[in-house]
């Protein structure tokens, strides 16, 4: 779902990273990465550059990764090399869909991890352990308080992305034959009645009549205006909204394609199949199997 909005989340990015002064990068479930890394320290990049050293960076990640899918809470960690990293979930109506990575610093007052000790550990990998040295000392200290406050600044920017998500504040850069049909939806378009209905009841079947009706235009009138501003039929362009709405249960949810024919209202899971084929080119059980392998 992230992957739709890089373009916006990448804005966000920056103004935290302008705010913290962190390294930040944003990562889906999975951990792959969404966004660029952003603001890494030089000490960072030095294990990140070691094949074998940036292995153990990517098991951190998912490690943390796991802890927040079921905590779902902020989780404030050690990674490898001896920083301190925070991964803050982004939450969807309930479930995690992604998160932030935050850190690469030092607590100040915290003795546990000296450069010497990181040194010792990390002789014989390939790493230019005096070039190491000399990047550790310029590092970020920060207490304790002050990454709780940070935290707490980054949890509530996930809030105002599922939000925008949930309301459709940001366009999906990704449908077909893009047309933003939240514009028209908010609008003086004729036609922005029936599309604000179509996004808010998608498991409605409305048809050419209604539309017509909330529009207050003629049949022939609505027909030509609807095919004008969409690019679309009135009946094919409530298809593709909804397996739109199809494509995000298979991506996020477990549900069966006879659950979700049921709950976007069509007759039966078979003439599921036959539309989602016709927008897609492949079956729904294809586009899982692909989203999966």
């Amino acid at each position: 779902m992230l992957q739709n909005y890089k373009k916006e989340l990448l804005v966000i990015q920056k103004n935290l990273i302008s705010i913290t002064n962190m390294g930040i990068v944003i990562i889906d479930i999975e951990g792959e990465y969404i966004t660029e890394k952003t603001n890494y320290s030089d000490f960072c990049k030095a294990f990140r550059k070691n094949s074998n050293l940036s292995l153990f960076c990517e098991k951190c990640d998912l490690k943390a990764l796991n802890k927040v899918l079921i905590s779902r809470t902020p989780y404030i960690y050690k990674c490898h090399s001896g920083l301190i990293d925070v991964i803050i979930p982004i939450l969807y109506e309930g479930e995690v869909i992604g998160a932030f990575l935050v850190g690469q610093l030092l607590l100040e007052d915290n003795d546990e991890f000296k450069i010497e000790k990181i040194l010792k550990e990390n002789i014989g990998k390939n790493i230019d352990l005096k070039h190491l040295k000399e990047k550790y000392n310029q590092l970020t200290k920060i207490d304790l308080n002050r990454l709780k406050s940070i935290i707490s600044i980054i949890s509530y920017t996930t809030y105002y992305i599922a939000d925008c998500i949930k309301n459709q504040k940001w366009l999906n850069t990704n449908i077909k034959n893009s047309v933003s049909h939240k514009k028209i939806e908010l609008s003086n378009s004729k036609i922005a009645p029936i599309i604000k209905f179509i996004n808010e009841n998608i498991q409605e079947n409305p048809d050419l009549k209604m539309g017509a009706t909330l529009c207050n235009m003629s049949l022939s009138q609505f027909s030509r205006t609807f095919k004008k501003e969409t690019g679309k039929n009135f009946k094919e362009y409530v298809f593709v909204k909804k397996i739109e709405q199809a494509k995000y249960f298979i991506d996020n949810t477990n549900k069966s394609f006879s659950e979700i024919s049921n709950l976007l209202n069509f007759e039966d899971s078979s003439y599921f199949t036959k539309v989602f084929k016709k927008i897609e080119g492949i079956t729904p059980k294809q586009y899982r199997e692909k989203k999966s392998s």
